[in-house]
């Protein structure tokens, strides 16, 4: 039964190279053209940088010249905005200018003043689940017991960020569907999605379009419908967040069952 629906996290990505809807030829009109389809999203997720497998790191003025660029073309209403970054430089200048969230794919690990950050502002602060970094995470990726590596780690985290004095309300946990595991993984995660819940923190789900999803032979632009059976199995299973990029059609799903259920 969906006792509730999961806020929809839509993904807006300011790169060329994203494995789904980067672009090469990034303008103003594509910016805004990406936001205009993000307009019944619940929290914008704005990333600057590909972590896709395989990606190679970005520097920060670099990072910064893409965040710019969508700056003053985000909604300034009360949507909160997520920053998806895990340099400190890009995570306090987006502060600084309005958004709320700190979506760090290394839980801190590539800079702990991210923690910092988090508390001063009593901003809330994503942490996931990801073995090695972007470039080498698809390496072969291996565990001892997956769900509980995964959970051991994040447990780590969170004690660590509580540890700067960020409130428990303000903790977010992410499994990490795809960042170091295989499509088997993947799926064991999904279906073990309650014993993240379990932690006691809202729990995020970022499955939209992943390889996990592939149906033969299928590519990215052809994932929707796999996405959507997930994000409906994710609203019964009592995620919190879904973070997707296909947000009118998340939030037809999520009305229509809600109704249903």
């Amino acid at each position: 039964m969906v006792k509730y629906s999961p806020k929809i996290m839509g993904i807006l990505n300011i790169t060329p190279d994203s494995f789904y809807d980067g672009n090469s030829n990034l303008s103003t009109e594509n910016v805004i053209d990406k936001i205009k389809a993000l307009e019944l999203a619940d929290i914008i997720d704005v990333g600057c940088e590909s972590s896709r497998p395989g990606a190679d790191a970005v520097d920060v003025f670099e990072e910064m010249d893409r965040l710019n660029m969508a700056l003053d073309l985000l909604p300034t209403n009360k949507k909160p905005h997520s920053i998806d970054t895990s340099k400190y430089e890009i995570a306090d200048y987006a502060i600084r200018n309005g958004f709320t969230i700190i979506n760090d794919i290394t839980a801190g690990k590539n800079d702990e003043r991210i923690f910092e950050l988090a508390a001063e502002s009593n901003s809330q602060i994503i942490l996931m689940h990801m073995l090695r970094n972007p470039k080498t995470m698809q390496d072969n990726p291996k565990y001892d017991s997956l769900i509980d590596n995964i959970l051991e780690y994040l447990d780590t985290r969170v004690n660590l960020a509580k540890s700067y004095s960020i409130k428990e309300e303000n903790i977010i946990i992410d499994p990490g569907i795809g960042f170091g595991k295989t499509s088997s993984d993947n799926i064991v995660i999904v279906k073990n999605i309650n014993r993240f819940k379990d932690m006691g923190y809202r729990v995020l789900l970022g499955h939209s379009r992943k390889q996990f999803l592939q149906f033969n032979d299928d590519t990215p632009k052809d994932r929707m419908p796999a996405t959507i059976g997930v994000t409906a199995y994710a609203a019964m299973k009592e995620v919190d967040i879904v973070r997707v990029h296909d947000v009118k059609e998340t939030k037809s799903m999520l009305n229509t069952i809600t109704k249903l259920c």
